[in-house]
């Protein structure tokens, strides 16, 4: 009865720490701005406002990463799209922006870790190696410095990207000379613009070199690709083939030798 009961006590802690950071986010990207700008108004910009908030308990309900973690940003940008004049730069100053930039890293990194760690069972006997007092092999020390380099651009690429686009003066001189009247349509947009462009380097650049280590030994994960491609295929290997041709040809030679 002690696992059920640590499981479900660590999976309530998971949901409120994902509740929260969430809220946390809703509030200081929709609902404050929204309310600084005079933007709930009309149903279309209110139902709009509440829709990241139903997004995140439907992830909650769930416990779906794939909610948390990539509807619910998107969701966030809804609203944002029905009124540009929330993420304007008279909006988010600086400092405001740093804070809210901090409560959206908490988020993912809450979400995506409290949401998948959990307390492995204890061991039923524990035996001491000589190779464990020798700590980490070298190999490994550097994998780990890499990964947090990584980490730490993941970080600092996308917020540098955004904050350059809303605070550079001279992109917005040039905003307001090419669009005079539509600046905070065309930052918005420029923001989208640079998140899109931050997932793409993502997507290509950082798991691409993140992919053969996190999924394990290279010629494994090789012949578990190809072993998938074959199921998707839904065609036979050759040696299937021959395999039945050898079969029959067995079956022929014992029909053939009980006649003759």
């Amino acid at each position: 009865m002690a696992e059920p009961s640590t499981e479900r006590r660590w999976r309530t802690f998971a949901d409120v720490v994902a509740f929260t950071l969430g809220t946390n986010v809703w509030i200081s990207i929709v609902i404050l701005p929204a309310a600084f700008v005079g933007a709930l108004h009309g149903k279309l910009h209110i139902a709009g406002a509440l829709l990241p908030f139903v997004v995140l308990l439907l992830g909650l309900q769930r416990r779906s990463e794939a909610i948390l973690l990539g509807l619910f940003p998107a969701a966030v940008l809804v609203p944002v799209g029905l009124e540009p004049q929330l993420a304007s730069s008279h909006v988010y100053g600086p400092i405001r922006f740093t804070l809210v930039a901090i409560g959206v890293v908490a988020y993912l990194f809450g979400v995506s870790f409290f949401t998948t760690f959990h307390e492995p069972p204890a061991p039923r006997s524990v035996r001491g190696l000589s190779s464990a007092q020798q700590g980490p092999a070298a190999r490994w020390r550097r994998r780990e410095r890499v990964y947090w380099m990584l980490t730490a651009m993941s970080l600092v690429i996308p917020t540098a990207l955004i904050a350059w686009v809303n605070f550079d003066t001279a992109i917005a001189d040039y905003l307001g000379e090419m669009y005079p009247g539509r600046v905070a349509l065309m930052t918005t947009a420029l923001t989208a613009g640079a998140i899109v462009l931050w997932l793409a380097i993502y997507h290509y650049a950082f798991l691409g070199v993140l992919r053969p280590h996190r999924t394990g030994d290279r010629d494994l994960v090789t012949a578990l690709a190809q072993a998938r491609a074959d199921a998707k295929a839904g065609k036979p290997r050759g040696r299937f083939y021959l395999a039945v041709a050898l079969a029959l040809g067995a079956m022929s030679t014992l029909i053939l030798l009980r006649h003759l």
